[in-house]
C-alpha cells in the first residue's frame, strides 16, 4: 500500500475517488494526513461484565454540545466519534493515529483498531484513553484529534466493507 501525499489528497478528494464531508479545510492538511475532528457524542461503558462474542453491551451516551465539554478521568475510557463521514472506495483503505500534540496530552484514540477498510462509509469510532495516571483532560466536540492517512491499494478490493460498523454515525460500541 502506498500512502497518500498531501497532492494525492486533494486529487482524490477532488475526483471523488474518497469523500470526507464536511470537506477538510486547507489548514486540516498535512504532508500525508488529514486531521479529523471530535464529534459531539461520547459513549460511556455502564458497570457490566461483557461476554465477548455473546452480549450487547450497555452504554450511556453523552452530548459534549448540550454538557459544553467531558472532563476525562486518568485511566478512562469512552468511545467517540470523528465530526466528519469518511466514505473510501474499493481503491482505497486508511488509517487514523492520534494527533502528535493529542498523545502528548495523554490521550490515545485508538486501542489498536485504527485501520478504515475499503468500501467503509461512517464517522469514524474513536477509542479514547486518558493515559495519565494523576491528570483530568477536558475534551471539546471539535477540536482536532485524529489524523487520517489514506492509501492506494495495489488493486481494487473485491470484497468492500459492509460491515456491522458500517453507516455508523455516532460512535458503536462492541457487536458480538
Amino acid at each position: 500500500m502506498l500512502v497518500l501525499s498531501d497532492d494525492d489528497l486533494k486529487k482524490y478528494l477532488a475526483e471523488e475517488e474518497f469523500s470526507i464531508y464536511p470537506s477538510p479545510v486547507e489548514q486540516a492538511f498535512n504532508a500525508n494526513s488529514i486531521d479529523l475532528r471530535l464529534g459531539s457524542i461520547l459513549l460511556k461503558y455502564l458497570p457490566q461484565t461483557t461476554r465477548l462474542g455473546r452480549a450487547e453491551v450497555e452504554t450511556c451516551e453523552i452530548d459534549m454540545e448540550a454538557e459544553g465539554e467531558y472532563v476525562l478521568a486518568p485511566g478512562e475510557f469512552i468511545l467517540g466519534t470523528t465530526l466528519e463521514e469518511v466514505a473510501l472506495s474499493e481503491r482505497f483503505a486508511g488509517r487514523i493515529e492520534t494527533k502528535g500534540n493529542i498523545a502528548r496530552a495523554g490521550i490515545s484514540v485508538h486501542n489498536n483498531d485504527g485501520h478504515i477498510d475499503p468500501g467503509f462509509r461512517g464517522r469514524i469510532t474513536l477509542e479514547i484513553t486518558n493515559m495519565q495516571k494523576d491528570v483530568f483532560i477536558r475534551l471539546f466536540s471539535g477540536i482536532y484529534i485524529c489524523q487520517l492517512f489514506v492509501y492506494l491499494l495495489s488493486s481494487p478490493s473485491k470484497q468492500p466493507y459492509r460491515g456491522k460498523y458500517y453507516g455508523q454515525d455516532k460512535p458503536t460500541p462492541y457487536r458480538p
